[in-house]
């Protein structure tokens, strides 16, 4: 009789164990590689050898034990060895049962298993986020413009009343005319000694803010803005555009009147102060806080106040801060104001240009600009980190920050090397 021919083990198969031995030896200990080449380009060599667990046959190794699956050929009955270590499973069955080779298998396989390097799916927080933006409410629907014998805003201004209450008198000068919301063809009106008021014409502020005209109509909202700061002992730096805190009269720093959050009243906040003040050495350094304030337009008819806290320097509560002696740290330090500074600094400035009213009124004329004083708020989703949250609510009821300016650079001292040092800044060599 022609003894029958044993059937090799299909590709598929041998590949998929080979794919689970991670090229590797699965013998406990055995570092001996199962695949090599010699050089790129040769022709790979197969040095492994693919052993049953449950032996061929009746005289094949481990053959009398219960089958590991009904195919004896199947991955799950193979282990992939070096030659040395098939020899010596197979020479010795009774230590290397079928448990023990079982086991070596799944360790080995375990091990090399590939690692799941996918990022896990984060943890998700929500909640409601306030933009550091003020809703408009209201907007002069009309412009006006005439014809004046001046030829710089300078003179126009001398000719204008000095405006009281939430009046104010915003205009643009601009190739020889005064643009305004107030009536200017009144001949009553603050405009009469500025301008002709015959020579008067309305723009519709719907046409003029789809026309090249649109600029005249935002530069009239921020000077009915600044013209209101300016009388609270606030000016703008244009070279910057931001606006900042002058000091007081009497003193070197300055206290704005403020509240938290919920309403309660807080102490006084220290918004300006000179470095040394107070000491026998003061330096000629002035820390004002300042923010980018100016009314933007995000559709066709919805706009807002931006507020964007920043810290503004100066010689003496006026003159710039040269710019070589602002040092390249303050610079870096402002790109990075973030969380309860930040949130506390956007929250001051809302507070006080509200002076305690619901909203922000600026008559122009009979007609006026008015600004919510809530925040909008959107629905936010992001990654949960552990302990990197505040309480925004209880942070501006602590009461026990009445430096605005300490707690807008508190938020930058990253770890105990950058620690903030007001007057490290500035050296006078720091060039």
């Amino acid at each position: 009789m022609t003894p029958s021919v044993r059937k090799s083990i299909p590709d598929p198969v041998t590949n998929r164990l080979f794919a689970l031995s991670g090229n590797q030896c699965a013998f406990p200990g055995c570092s001996n590689t199962v695949t090599d080449q010699v050089a790129p380009g040769e022709q790979p060599v197969t040095l492994a050898q693919r052993a049953h667990i449950v032996g061929v046959g009746r005289q094949g190794p481990r053959s009398k034990a219960t089958p590991l699956s009904d195919d004896i050929d199947a991955v799950e009955n193979l282990l992939l060895l070096c030659g040395d270590h098939h020899r010596i499973v197979d020479n010795n069955p009774r230590i290397f049962s079928v448990e023990v080779l079982a086991k070596y298998k799944a360790d080995h396989e375990a091990k090399m298993a590939p690692k799941d390097l996918r990022p896990k799916p984060p943890t998700m927080e929500s909640d409601t986020v306030d933009l550091s933006l003020l809703p408009v409410a209201e907007l002069p629907a009309t412009v006006w413009r005439a014809k004046s014998p001046f030829r710089t805003g300078a003179e126009v201004a001398e000719h204008l009343p000095r405006s009281k209450g939430e009046q104010v008198l915003p205009f643009v000068l601009l190739k020889g005319e005064v643009w305004a919301f107030h009536d200017v063809a009144d001949p009553k009106g603050p405009f009469k000694q500025a301008l002709d008021p015959e020579t008067a014409q309305q723009v519709d502020a719907v046409t003029m803010l789809k026309s090249d005209d649109r600029n005249i109509y935002v530069w009239l909202l921020n000077g009915a803005l600044r013209e209101s700061l300016i009388r609270r002992g606030v000016r703008l730096d244009r070279a910057h555009d931001r606006y900042y805190f002058l000091p007081d009269h009497e003193t070197v720093t300055r206290r704005v009147e403020a509240r938290t959050k919920t309403g309660r009243a807080q102490s006084a906040k220290k918004v300006v102060r000179q470095e040394g003040a107070g000491t026998d050495h003061p330096r000629d350094i002035w820390w004002h806080l300042a923010a980018q304030l100016r009314f933007e337009q995000f559709a066709s008819s919805s706009w807002g106040l931006t507020i964007r806290p920043e810290f503004h320097l100066t010689k003496d509560g006026r003159e710039p801060l040269e710019p070589w002696r602002v040092g390249r740290k303050v610079t870096k330090r402002k790109s990075r104001m973030y969380n309860e500074g930040y949130f506390d600094a956007v929250h001051f400035f809302r507070y006080f240009l509200l002076d305690g009213k619901p909203r922000l009124t600026l008559r122009v004329g009979k007609q006026a600009v008015v600004v919510e004083g809530d925040f909008p708020g959107i629905d936010a989703r992001w990654p949960k980190i552990e302990d990197r949250r505040f309480d925004p609510v209880s942070m501006l009821d602590s009461g026990n920050e009445d430096d605005v300016l300490d707690a807008l650079a508190n938020t930058l001292s990253l770890n105990d090397e950058d620690e903030w040092d007001w007057g490290a800044e500035h050296s006078e060599d720091d060039r």
